[in-house]
């Protein structure tokens, strides 16, 4: 991102011809935009570079969920072959999936109630540092 070099508003009026209050207001307010403008650009780039930083990081650990789950993709195979060899290879399966759908909603519901537990607690404590929020009882 270029920044632009905008030439000064003064250069357009002499020097000694007065200026009112409405144009000082004006150019007041134009360079207070200016400057917020700048800042923004200035915040962007920042955080542009700071994620720039993390791109390496987020990719190397991107590659390490993948192959955590291909490993646990192979754990799985391979305890419906052990269990295919005192058990039918359809009936294995359907043991296996049976138990890690029972596994994934109880880490579901252990993950939904933590949510609501601390969602509540957040509203407890917003209510309790701004008593102003909280609805009128009728």
């Amino acid at each position: 991102m270029h920044s632009q070099v905008q030439p000064l508003r003064d250069s357009r009026r002499g020097a000694t011809e007065p200026r009112s209050i409405a144009q000082v207001l004006a150019d007041l307010v134009c360079n207070l935009q200016d400057i917020l403008h700048s800042q923004i650009r200035l915040a962007q780039a920042e955080a542009r570079e700071e994620l720039r930083t993390f791109r390496a990081a987020g990719t190397l650990i991107l590659i390490g969920v993948l192959g955590g789950l291909l490993s646990a993709l192979f754990l799985l195979l391979a305890v419906v072959a052990a269990l295919s060899l005192v058990i039918s290879v359809w009936l294995a399966a359907l043991v296996v999936a049976l138990s890690m759908a029972a596994v994934c909603a109880l880490v579901l519901r252990a993950g939904a109630n933590l949510m609501r537990s601390r969602a509540a607690k957040n509203a407890a404590s917003v209510k309790e540092k701004a008593p102003w929020t909280a609805r009128p009882s009728e």
